[in-house]
């Protein structure tokens, strides 16, 4: 054991001292040479204004991002959630809101479902289209919470 470590070290400072391609000195006089490393070589300078003024339309309201899509045949409402991109923790979220509201077992394939994203990213809004004029919502409230009803149908 003593012996390897013995050689990993000479291999290193064959590498990083005394080798006249690799070695720190080395490197260090082709980055001088360059003007890289040298006292006298111009400093990054960093503009003092933004490069491109900001859009007032993307100050005011931020993007939102739609994702539609269909349930599968023999499709949870998890799968749904996850084929649609969202995370663990977004799809819980989702479910748990709607567990109050909703019997999952009335889900079929071909309703629609529509997610929302906000312009930081969570889920503002889920709607699903149920059978017989039916819609399962869940909308993000102020507080931040996701409150869920079923509207419509009979």
């Amino acid at each position: 054991m003593i012996l390897v470590l013995g050689a990993l070290v000479v291999v290193n400072l064959y590498v990083f001292v005394w080798d006249q391609k690799t070695g720190v000195r080395a490197i260090r006089q082709q980055a001088e040479a360059k003007g890289l490393g040298s006292a006298t070589a111009p400093a990054m300078a960093i503009p003092a204004a933004p490069l491109a003024p900001p859009t007032p339309d993307a100050a005011v309201a931020p993007a939102t991002k739609t994702i539609e899509g269909k349930v599968g045949k023999s499709e949870t409402l998890g799968k749904v959630l996850k084929k649609a991109g969202l995370t663990a923790a977004e799809a819980d979220e989702i479910i748990r809101s709607l567990s109050g509201v909703l019997d999952f077992r009335t889900i079929r394939a071909g309703e629609s479902f529509q997610i929302e994203r906000g312009g930081d990213g969570r889920v503002t809004s889920f709607v699903l289209e149920l059978g017989k004029g039916k819609r399962a919502h869940a909308e993000r409230k102020p507080s931040g919470e996701l409150a869920a009803a079923v509207d419509g149908g009979t």
